[in-house]
């Protein structure tokens, strides 16, 4: 009976073996240990994480989180069954079977009875309370089924739903949920590196482009150049309006253009060839 003495037991307040609501018991009922959870007829076993009979049904399970498979999502829960589990770890070293605690849950299944559900404070969840224990309220059995396991192993799975009208789940170590999927909190993303806005190009139609590129030339002694590429000029036609010619008019060819020769000096001569004996 582990912690649970004859003299505890003596002083249980209310009969644990019953199915759905326990009278006098508030849903988000808060408890400080299992000894008071049995005392108040909440959850009937000193350890185990399910309280049933094969044959009947279970009565209400604590989530703990012990086991590798399990997932608490607030209205859904993907809940392990017993057996087959280290007790030093959370790894399951063996198959589990359809036998006890399982058997139970797999009966409330097949006969669509409420199961009560109690979080546990070590429970890696956001929907498990800050210290304790706490009745969430009731849960109904909607698939019970052996798989694999993620350690190899098979496992008893079963996958509970919450009743309606019992009023939103506390998140976040009391913070009131909205709906099972937990909002994102502005304290979740504060430690977040902030990044600057990165600001947009300005939009340039295709008309400013056209008229941007026709303005690359330039105007040189009445000569129009225009430059292609940001390269070298080409010259074009000229500009007949800048010389006084009329319209249609083109300028003269340019003459070519005269080539000096250079003029050297006998000295300059003599200075670039010396010749042996002449001064």
């Amino acid at each position: 009976m582990g912690f649970l003495k004859r003299s505890i037991k003596n002083l249980q307040k209310r009969e644990p073996t019953k199915f759905g609501a326990i009278k006098g018991v508030e849903v988000f009922s808060k408890y400080a240990s299992r000894e008071d959870l049995f005392i108040e007829g909440v959850h009937g076993v000193a350890e185990g994480g399910i309280h049933g009979r094969a044959n009947e049904g279970a009565f209400s399970i604590v989530v703990a989180g012990r086991y590798d498979d399990d997932d608490d999502r607030g209205e859904i829960i993907y809940y392990t069954g017993e057996g087959g589990h280290s007790r030093t770890s959370e790894l399951q070293i063996k198959d589990q079977e359809w036998v006890r605690g399982n058997a139970a849950l797999r009966t409330s299944k097949q006969r669509n009875l409420p199961v009560r559900v109690i979080r546990s404070h070590v429970l890696r969840s956001r929907y498990a309370p800050a210290s304790g224990y706490r009745y969430d309220g009731l849960y109904k059995v909607i698939k019970a089924e052996q798989i694999v396991g993620n350690s190899g192993h098979a496992v008893c799975r079963f996958i509970l739903e919450r009743l309606p009208g019992q009023g939103s789940l506390p998140g976040d170590g009391g913070s009131v949920a909205s709906s099972s999927r937990p909002p994102v909190s502005s304290s979740s993303t504060s430690s977040l590196p902030r990044r600057d806005p990165v600001l947009a190009a300005p939009k340039r139609s295709i008309a400013k482009m056209r008229k941007g590129k026709a303005r690359e030339s330039a105007e040189i002694g009445g000569i129009q150049f225009k430059y292609e590429g940001g390269t070298s000029p080409v010259k074009t036609e000229p500009v007949a309006s800048s010389l006084g010619l009329g319209l249609g008019e083109r300028l003269p060819p340019a003459p070519a253009p005269v080539r000096e020769e250079p003029t050297f000096s006998v000295k300059d001569l003599y200075k670039a060839h010396p010749v042996p004996g002449f001064r």
